[in-house]
């Protein structure tokens, strides 16, 4: 472990123009959250996959620790290196060097909304489905997984076709599942440990123009998600979500999307049919459809939202868990956890669809994704902070005692929370060539 201050005099000159700040009020280090803050002893602006390959090398060579980030949308901490580190800020390798027919090739700064607007431009979307807010770039969201609310396609990372990393050793890999595979599977869903994504191609596939949106509301979170099922199970929409929040606390919304072309609008009636609900309909575009979340949360951005404290709660439970899970948790929810700006969310998906060891999903045919992520914003109750910190300790276990699993963008402070698939990159850089 790095201790001490670090002596930055060896360190090599950037090859490919990147900036290393030393100084200033720039040299700080905070999430998301607000809450883990860290001061690294020189953060790294790259201009180039090289500038990444050199500093990792002179950082492994003097044991100095290395983190990558983009956009920090996490809440724990999980993407700030350790003081007295090196931090990568991955934003500036922003371009996209080609979208096609098949993929979208990007350097790890691009944000989805770009990746989503250039895509669409050419009749396609991302096949996974973008993530809800697109202001996320494209490495940070394959650290962590990224879910869309398409039950069919799984996480973002399942539908990658390739990835270019620079290894702890500063070797610079491009990866697929046939070449260098176990370090593929390895950073996808990996939060940086095994190697920085500095690029990636993420496959497309082509969207019909317009979307229909219904949404229903429920009085009972469970009537929710029993008719979310029977729209899962059916496989004839392409976005399923419920949500929820103040000052609506107790009603809960079911949105369900159809992707159509004008001259062939979907069968509201087939869609609903045998379910007890008449959803408010409207047709936009997909792109209008995909920007949805970020013009809602815009102006809290602008007011200052990303300053506050905010706790996340995130997990997978399996299907057969879920009724119970909520049945324990919902209660516990008050005022304090949700507001204009803090939501719950649940996401419905086919398990199959994951195929990427990363992410840990739990094991049953359909799985969920169970948010609530709360924030500051209004609060004066002193002990707001702790209590949603004991909450989400409460909460996760309360997930693992029924096979759930973390999401890992979420605050939990606890050592092990982040437990990955594959823990050790250094060990496993020993036994395997691709990772050195």
């Amino acid at each position: 472990m790095h201790s001490g201050t670090t002596d930055l005099s060896t360190f090599p000159g950037l090859p490919g123009g990147g900036e290393l700040v030393t100084d200033g009020d720039d040299l700080h280090a905070s999430d998301l959250g607000n809450i883990v803050d860290r001061r690294p002893a020189a953060i790294l602006r790259p201009r180039s996959t090289a500038d990444v390959a050199v500093t990792a090398a002179w950082c492994a060579r003097n044991g100095v620790p290395l983190r990558a980030h983009g956009t920090l949308h996490t809440t724990g901490g999980q993407a700030l290196c350790p003081s007295g580190g090196v931090q990568v800020d991955m934003r500036s390798l922003n371009l996209i060097h080609a979208v096609t027919d098949e993929h979208a090739d990007v350097e790890a700064g691009v944000l989805l909304r770009d990746v989503v607007w250039h895509a669409w431009l050419r009749g396609l979307r991302m096949t996974s489905g973008p993530t809800g807010y697109l202001q996320l770039s494209t490495g940070g969201v394959l650290s962590v997984g990224g879910i869309s609310s398409v039950p069919a396609e799984g996480a973002i990372i399942d539908r990658v076709r390739a990835v270019e990393v620079v290894t702890p050793t500063g070797a610079v890999r491009w990866c697929t599942p046939q070449r260098n595979g176990s370090l593929f599977r390895a950073v996808l869903g990996g939060l940086g440990r095994a190697g920085i994504i500095t690029r990636a191609r993420l496959a497309l596939t082509p969207v019909p123009p317009r979307a229909r949106v219904y949404d229903a509301n429920f009085s009972s979170l469970q009537a929710a998600v029993d008719t979310a099922r029977v729209l899962v199970d059916r496989d004839e929409v392409d976005d399923v979500l419920i949500r929820w929040y103040a000052p609506h606390r107790d009603r809960y919304q079911l949105r369900f999307t159809a992707y159509h072309h004008p001259d062939l609008p979907p069968d509201d009636a087939h869609l609903v049919r045998g379910l007890d609900l008449a959803p408010q309909t409207w047709d936009i575009s997909y792109w209008e459809f995909a920007i949805s979340t970020d013009n809602r949360y815009d102006p809290f951005v602008t007011a200052g939202w990303n300053r506050v404290h905010k706790v996340w709660a995130d997990y997978f439970l399996p299907d057969r868990a879920l009724d119970g899970f909520l049945a324990a948790t919902m209660p516990e929810i008050t005022e304090l956890d949700l507001s204009e700006t803090s939501i719950g969310l649940l996401f419905p998906h086919r398990r199959s669809s994951f195929t990427r060891p990363g992410l840990r999903v739990p094991d049953d045919d359909v799985v969920w994704l169970f948010d609530v992520l709360s924030d500051g914003v209004g609060q004066t109750d002193p002990f707001w902070l702790p209590d949603r910190l004991r909450r989400n300790q409460r909460w996760r276990r309360r997930a693992e005692s029924m096979g759930g699993t973390l999401y890992p963008i979420g605050t939990d402070l606890e050592p092990h929370a982040h437990e990955l698939v594959l823990p050790q990159p250094e060990r496993m850089a020993a036994d395997d060539p691709c990772f050195r």
